[in-house]
């Protein structure tokens, strides 16, 4: 059974192809409408955001393939990051299906949208901060975009069970008052779209126009400020900051933004105490701990900027530009001998990734050809050349983890990986899956709960720990990782599998039935007929029980 799904070989992935291209995608999804209470032109608006998260995510299954990062990881949750930077909508289709019996309609939307392979790698190259932070303001449209669909969803069920004229005049008030919200976060969209483009004075026109469709846009006050930042507007910058502090106070990225216009005005000392507000709210915002450093330098406060950049560097081990700080500062301290080793270990890691970069892209495209053991060898001579290049390890891991079958050392190599930096996910997420192939699940839980720590939407290590839960007996515990695995993505026929087994533990056979009902149709493979047939044996019903197992068989699944 399709249980584990490794991270895909991440980290320094495939070059770009020699010559740039188009890729095309397509994104179909519907919008489900209230009858006179909605408006068509927000409905049609809302049904083609939704095809389009779907082209996103077809374009990330390609961005894993094609994309070359230094020093950052891609799991989902920045691969759509970067999807969204580059995608560009090129038509939109709408189909409108009237539904029997009820008020309401379904507005069904296609999307065909494209990627230009040139503009991809200019995306790429963009500087390690600003990449950072358009990261963070990525995943955070996605959250803010997702409580609105929740809240509209939620808006519509009361309304469905309303017993009152009154009161479902009241619910669908509150609906079309959402309407303007999910028009600022488009807005918002487009005005991201303009800023990655480093059209920062269009991308504020778009930002303002969120702000006046929705004054309590966070996001569109903090993205506006850093856009006047850019054109150096940085009064305007610290008034839209201030109001993102009003709005919000315990917003990191506001402070950050104040402390970056205050570095920049040299006024170090404001921004010392605005980096220290932000990171007493996140304190693992590497780049931060660095800026504050280079403020602190600027002030001559030399072993406090160097304590600073310690924290970077633990943060972030390969981090580059901190070590090159640091090492201005012990010179300025006459600490010649570290000054020297920080520079040659900036300048090591800048080689590593540059030439690992290389290695790992050939033994990539061996592994892809299925040539697994000579993709081996050529990360065996990589981790003996670059034996602190994180990549290089996780990338031979995962060989070892998902073709090779050595699961010991697989876990050796995450080790080897997290060791080197213990801030990603997918190294821990990665080993517990090992750890499950060995059938040791309470480490598994364990792995997979790290994994979670470091990234609270990774969907994959929620469902890895709920079937964790199941093979020891924590059926409660598993459906609770189940649900929200597939709240993130709830059509993972695998997802549902995993809570059918919590559902079969808790014996709600009834509710493990739907899902594997669901499951197939999403993905019609043999494992899950399989499944399924056991569920219909252990509640009696033999005669679908062999349906199904004679049914698995010719999918060529025969355990």
């Amino acid at each position: 059974m399709k249980k584990f799904l490794v991270a895909a070989l991440i980290g320094l992935l495939i070059h770009l192809p020699a010559a740039a291209k188009v890729e095309v995608y397509e994104g179909t999804d519907e919008y489900y409408v209230l009858g006179a209470v909605e408006n068509i032109n927000v409905a049609r608006e809302r049904a083609r955001e939704k095809a389009l998260r779907v082209a996103r995510e077809k374009a990330g299954i390609y961005l894993h393939t094609v994309s070359k990062v230094v020093n950052m990881k891609l799991i989902d949750d920045e691969i759509i990051s970067l999807a969204s930077g580059v995608l560009r909508v090129l038509d939109t289709g709408y189909e409108t299906v009237q539904l029997p019996d009820t008020e309401g309609y379904l507005v069904r939307a296609t999307v065909k949208a494209e990627i230009d392979t040139g503009e991809l790698e200019t995306f790429l190259l963009k500087d390690e901060e600003e990449m950072s932070r358009i990261i963070a303001g990525e995943r955070a449209a996605r959250l803010q975009e997702e409580r609105q669909a929740q809240l509209i969803e939620t808006l519509k069920q009361r309304y469905a069970a309303a017993t009152t004229p009154e009161e479902r005049d009241a619910i669908a008030a509150k609906i079309v008052g959402e309407d303007n919200v999910f028009l600022s976060n488009l807005k918002l969209r487009e005005g991201n779209k303009l800023r990655d483009e480093g059209n920062y004075k269009q991308a504020a026109k778009f930002f303002t126009e969120a702000i006046e469709l929705n004054p309590a846009n966070i996001l569109a006050w903090n993205n506006r400020g850093w856009a006047y930042v850019e054109q150096r507007r940085y009064d305007k910058a610290l008034a839209d900051f201030d109001k993102v502090v009003e709005l919000k106070p315990d917003s990191e990225l506001a402070y950050f933004g104040r402390g970056r216009v205050y570095n920049q005005q040299g006024k170090y000392e404001a921004a010392i105490r605005e980096y220290d507000k932000g990171l007493a709210i996140n304190p693992k915002y590497a780049i931060a701990w660095n800026n504050r450093g280079t403020a602190k330098s600027w002030l001559n406060r030399m072993t406090e900027a160097i304590a600073d950049y310690d924290k970077a560097i633990a943060l972030k081990p390969n981090y580059a530009r901190a070590y090159e700080n640091r090492g201005k500062a012990y010179i300025a301290l006459g600490d010649y001998d570290r000054a020297a080793a920080d520079r040659d270990r900036a300048e090591h890691i800048k080689w590593s990734n540059e030439h690992a970069d290389k290695i790992i892209e050939q033994a990539l495209a061996l592994n892809e050809r299925g040539k697994f053991k000579a993709a081996l060898k050529l990360l065996d001579d990589a981790a003996k050349l670059y034996p602190d290049n994180q990549f290089v390890f996780v990338n031979r891991g995962t060989i070892y983890n998902d073709h090779l079958h050595d699961y010991d050392a697989a876990i050796a190599d995450y080790n080897r990986t997290i060791k080197i930096n213990a801030q990603f996910s997918w190294p821990y997420h990665n080993r517990a899956v090992a750890y499950g192939r060995l059938k040791r699940w309470e480490d598994a839980v364990v792995d997979y709960g790290r994994a979670i720590d470091l990234d609270p939407n990774y969907a994959s290590a929620y469902n890895g720990r709920a079937w964790s839960y199941c093979q020891i007996g924590q059926y409660e515990a598993a459906l609770v990782d189940a649900n929200k695995a597939l709240s993130l993505k709830p059509n993972e026929a695998n997802y549902l599998d995993t809570r059918a087994c919590a559902y079969i533990g808790l014996k709600r056979y009834r509710d493990a039935l739907a899902d594997l009902d669901k499951a197939i149709v999403l993905s019609p493979e043999g494992w899950l007929y399989f499944r399924r047939g056991e569920l219909y044996r252990l509640i009696g019903d033999e005669a679908k029980a062999q349906a199904d197992f004679d049914k698995a068989r010719r999918l060529g699944y025969d355990k």
